[in-house]
């Protein structure tokens, strides 16, 4: 992504986005053929228009921001929606999964360019962004590849002992077949005899 002072300042912040298809009247992602969602490039720009769409959808700047930080996720996705001017729905589809991190940055940096902070600032501040993102990415990914190495460790452990337990538990000589004399009778496991 092209992150340079004058692409910030002109177009915004690039992100990629989904590119969706309408089949029956729904929308859907188009994947490539190995799975992966076909991109193309968006400029997150917070111009007057947009910025008093904020303040009249959320009664204001500081509720947007409040509803930022206490529903991220539907916030992020409807001010994207009025960036791309299209339903929320929609625009759910177009954001790519595992990239909140990007889209949030984005806002961000958007956000504090029109606030008046300089493009070359926030260009470096924007890639420093995308290297934490990164890293936390991969971060992830190691602690769950540990984990899962740590279970299927800790299963194979288990299904060792109860292989044990049951080779251990198993008899060294087989019981005769039929009924056993139960302690103190005698006639378990006999016939009684006939009643005249």
């Amino acid at each position: 992504m092209d992150y340079t002072p004058a692409v910030l300042r002109n177009q915004g912040v690039p992100v990629l986005i989904a590119k969706l298809r309408e089949e029956e009247g729904a929308w859907a992602p188009i994947f490539d053929s190995d799975g992966k969602p076909e991109t193309e490039e968006f400029f997150v720009k917070f111009t007057h228009n947009t910025i008093a769409d904020i303040e009249e959808i959320w009664d204001g700047l500081p509720d947007w921001q409040a509803a930022m930080a206490d529903k991220p996720i539907s916030t992020l996705r409807r001010t994207y929606g009025l960036l791309l001017i299209e339903p929320v729905e929609k625009v759910g589809l177009r954001l790519i999964e595992g990239r909140l991190g990007t889209y949030n940055n984005a806002v961000g940096t958007a956000w504090a360019l029109a606030n008046g902070v300089d493009p070359t600032v926030a260009s470096r501040l924007l890639e420093q962004a995308e290297v934490a993102t990164d890293s936390q990415i991969a971060m992830l990914n190691e602690e769950l590849e540990t984990t899962i190495d740590e279970v299927e460790a800790d299963m194979k452990e288990a299904e060792a002992e109860i292989l044990k337990e049951a080779r251990d538990t198993l008899g060294k000589a087989l019981s005769p077949p039929g009924a056993k004399p139960t302690k103190g009778t005698k006639t378990s496991g006999k016939q009684a005899p006939p009643k005249s």
